[in-house]
């Protein structure tokens, strides 16, 4: 028999927690749900024995949501962070946005809490390494380019500018758009269905809401700590260019405003994986480096050999944890593996479109090149002239618009 989810519920009110303990009865045979009414006996509890997920109310007395979980995230790093909060608790909110991988309003349909709790595990039981798993249960951001994060201050201080200028700049950062994302899919902002396009997420922040988060937060950690190997700047790049080129084949396809922005985001945010390994496993990830210069391969196969995981899964389950839409984090996970039998969906298309805007892929990252001849993969065979064409105007434009 698998062993239970392990779930620790944090709350100062009694009638809340009894209430997620009838509530959630019908969860007894495969969650072990353990209750208490504070966040010192939370720390308690994680102490004595792990716990997989944790689920804190955010206003506590002595100490609040949002030091507690952070406390946890320093300390347990391998378990889910979910918290709860009020909708008078924004302030609080951005101070624990970066602790918590997902958030929900109070008081909390058990449906909701049920299938979010579900979702997270899944996700996070796919990565098997707790080294790599300690890592990703660290990150409380994605870090974003100085240039772009400069642009950002600029406007944030500016009086004239809209919410149209902001999402403008945050679609250039894959680090941008994630943390946005992250906070805007959340089930506190009582959303009807899950945000992909970045402009549309800046919308529902708003002006003032973005600068708190920028200028006080801290939401936009800027690129630091990379190897001297590690490009990032080519990786920028390139990812726009692979959310231009998606998109561009979304629309010729006709798939429609929606599947555009998740083809988008999804060619966005398709290398994030390589942000996380490069910046969280330095000494680990130099290896794959090394391999690659000795023996020019496949970039997921050296990661595999050497860490057990390869960069799409690792960017998958970040994105997957924090919330994000299921295209977008499938998109992601296979962006070099597509789906053979799916149809036109966005992981096919970002696939595509990372295949037509760098037929050497990641290897540019690594400053590494090689001389091969191209070969259509031939799940792409049917549309390979037709979006070739499309990848003919991006560079004949001089790069993504």
């Amino acid at each position: 028999m698998a062993a239970k989810t392990r779930i620790l519920f944090v709350d100062d009110e009694p009638l809340v927690l009894q209430g997620f303990q009838r509530l959630l009865r019908n969860m007894r045979s495969v969650w072990d749900m353990v209750f208490v009414d504070s966040a010192f006996k939370g720390l308690e509890a994680l102490a004595e024995a792990p716990f997989d997920v944790v689920v804190a109310d955010m206003r506590m007395p002595g100490m609040d949501g949002a030091e507690f979980l952070n406390r946890v995230m320093r300390e347990h790093p391998t378990t889910i962070r979910i918290v709860l909060s009020g909708q008078a608790d924004s302030d609080l909110l951005l101070k624990v946005e970066g602790a918590a991988h997902q958030f929900l309003s109070k008081p909390c349909d058990p449906e909701i809490l049920r299938s979010v709790i579900l979702a997270a595990t899944d996700i996070g039981g796919r990565i098997r390494s707790d080294e790599v798993r300690k890592v990703l249960g660290g990150i409380a951001h994605l870090p974003v380019i100085p240039a772009v994060y400069q642009e950002l201050v600029v406007m944030v201080e500016a009086e004239a500018t809209t919410v149209e200028d902001l999402g403008r700049v945050v679609q250039r950062d894959p680090g941008m758009t994630a943390n946005i994302l992250k906070l805007v899919n959340s089930a506190y902002f009582g959303l009807r269905q899950r945000v992909s396009d970045p402009s549309e997420a800046v919308s529902f922040l708003g002006v003032e809401t973005l600068k708190s988060l920028a200028l006080v937060h801290g939401i936009f950690q800027q690129v630091a700590g990379f190897p001297t190997w590690f490009n990032g700047g080519h990786l920028w790049r390139h990812s726009l260019e692979t959310a231009t080129v998606a998109r561009d084949i979304a629309r010729s396809e006709g798939l429609g405003p929606a599947v555009e922005a998740d083809c988008f985001t999804g060619g966005l945010l398709h290398d994030v994986g390589l942000l996380i390994l490069a910046s969280g496993l330095r000494e680990d990830y130099r290896q794959v480096y090394e391999t690659l210069r000795a023996d020019p391969g496949d970039v997921p196969e050296a990661e595999l050999r050497i860490l057990g995981v390869h960069h799409g899964e690792v960017g998958a389950h970040v994105l997957g944890l924090w919330g994000l839409p299921v295209s977008v984090v499938e998109s992601v996970a296979r962006h070099h593996h597509p789906p053979a039998d799916a149809g036109l969906c966005p992981a096919l298309v970002v696939y595509a479109a990372e295949f037509l805007s760098s037929v050497q892929g990641d290897r540019k990252v690594f400053g590494l090149s090689r001389e091969e001849e191209v070969t259509i993969p031939p799940v792409l065979a049917p549309w390979a002239g037709r979006w070739g064409r499309i990848m003919e105007k991006v560079q004949d434009a001089g790069g993504p618009s």
